[in-house]
């Protein structure tokens, strides 16, 4: 899948949490799930789930709470 609406270097890594909250929510709200670390998802979500899709919100908070059960 090709995002057409930032044109970052290959090589871009997220150096804050803010940059970081702004990749998650932007991976998830495009489908671009590939980059999002499991980590810093469950560290994150709680800020950024008033900026995510109302059905990806849910899913995901689904699956974190699955991922901290392990």
């Amino acid at each position: 899948m090709f995002i057409w609406d930032y044109q970052l270097p290959k090589n871009w890594q997220p150096k804050t949490d803010m940059e970081w909250e702004w990749l998650i929510t932007r991976c998830i709200n495009y489908g671009d799930l590939k980059h999002i670390p499991k980590k810093k998802l469950t560290q994150l979500l709680p800020k950024i789930k008033l900026h995510l899709d109302v059905g990806k919100r849910l899913m995901y908070e689904d699956y974190v709470s699955y991922y901290e059960a392990k």
